[in-house]
């Protein structure tokens, strides 16, 4: 990861305390976002750390305060989680999040295995979410070449099929 030393240092801290967490509690989850784009495309800076969580996560979250001390949150928020690194842990709500668990691969991550949304489930997301850094992750995912187009394209609405042919434009992929 192109971090900072110390920064690279809390983000693994907070992803594997979250991960941590989320084993103790037996919730199901998937990690999103840039750390997840980073497995499949290029590093770049990010401050925080993504996933996705089985519904009714909060509910575990709040019955446990004493796991989440264990591992280094702030048992008074259940909707984030505030580790005590400084980096704040996002708990997307997602209406396909049981998919992207269920579809999600273990991945070696900061010496432990981590559940990682596959690609074609990251992509979708970060489609949906239409943000700048968004668009990079996509480009560079589509670059890395490690999409399935037969598990990408059932996945697609028609405009966000657009979206995705213009970045392939974009960045050289199609004519």
């Amino acid at each position: 990861m192109d971090q900072t030393p110390q920064h690279q240092s809390d983000l693994e801290q907070a992803l594997l305390a979250a991960v941590g967490l989320f084993d103790a509690l037996d919730i199901p989850y998937a990690l999103i976002g840039g750390l997840a784009a980073m497995v499949y495309g290029k590093s770049r800076f990010t401050e925080d750390v993504d996933f996705v969580a089985q519904p009714g996560h909060m509910q575990d979250f709040s019955e446990h305060p004493e796991i989440m001390k264990t591992f280094g949150f702030d048992p008074k928020c259940t909707w984030k989680l505030y580790h005590q690194s400084g980096i704040d842990i996002d708990i997307w709500k997602d209406d396909h999040a049981s998919a992207i668990i269920e579809n999600s691969q273990p991945i070696q991550l900061a010496g432990r295995s981590v559940a990682v949304a596959r690609a074609e489930d990251l992509v979708v997301m970060k489609l949906r979410s239409d943000r700048p850094q968004d668009e990079y992750d996509i480009s560079e995912i589509l670059k890395a070449g490690t999409l399935d187009n037969a598990k990408l394209s059932p996945l697609l609405t028609d405009q966000q099929a657009q979206r995705l042919e213009q970045i392939k434009h974009r960045i050289g992929l199609v004519e």
